[in-house]
């Protein structure tokens, strides 16, 4: 796989985190197979996109997005791209704090070694948001995050926000290790939608 395509996939795994973090802020619940995908990426020291996300059809609501993002319509999804430029600016101030990446890295490697809880259940989730809020939520300015107040004031809710921050955090990483920067995403839009564009093609297998 070329770098450019997997410069797209770990952009398309920040967009679908932004955007599973909207439809929870939004709604009070998000896309469930797309959210275990983003949750399990955390868990993942690889910086190979292949191996952080197994399949393609895992980052299918990141394409999207990102597909949107690039095109004429971003106004359609502007909460959903704050978020993500957010999150690019999030990671590079973690970069620079050694002390809190090492905080983080620690705990992720400790649940890495837990066999009793799946990533995608409520003690984890919950664990992964008090890991967020007590390091990367403590960086200025902080990502505010709008929505229903009902579901925000939610602590299940609140808790797989700031999880799902943390995969986009993650999902960053991952970009900016195949050589992402964020002035590609303004000069190289038409070749970046053209990779998109063959990334997204659907797979028919045909029967002998």
């Amino acid at each position: 796989m070329s770098n450019l395509n997997n410069q797209i996939l770990a952009l398309a795994g920040v967009l679908q985190s932004a955007t599973l973090v909207d439809q929870l802020a939004s709604s009070g619940s998000c896309d469930t197979k797309g959210s275990s995908a983003s949750l399990a990426s955390i868990l993942s020291t690889s910086t190979k996109v292949e191996e952080v996300f197994d399949a393609q059809s895992q980052l299918s609501i990141g394409m999207k997005a990102l597909r949107i993002a690039l095109g004429k319509q971003t106004k359609s999804i502007q909460t959903v791209v704050f978020y993500a430029l957010s999150l690019i600016n999030l990671e590079k101030k973690l970069m620079k704090n050694p002390a809190l990446l090492d905080t983080i890295t620690t705990e992720i490697n400790a649940l890495n070694k837990q066999d009793f809880f799946e990533i995608t259940h409520g003690n984890s989730i919950a664990r992964l948001g008090e890991l967020y809020k007590n390091t990367l939520g403590e960086l200025n300015p902080r990502i505010m995050v709008k929505g229903e107040q009902t579901y925000l004031s939610n602590t299940r809710t609140a808790n797989h926000i700031r999880a799902l921050l943390l995969s986009g955090i993650r999902a960053v990483s991952l970009w900016k290790s195949q050589g992402g920067k964020t002035w590609h995403l303004i000069v190289n839009k038409r070749k970046m939608l053209a990779a998109i564009d063959t990334l997204d093609k659907p797979i028919y297998l045909v029967e002998d």
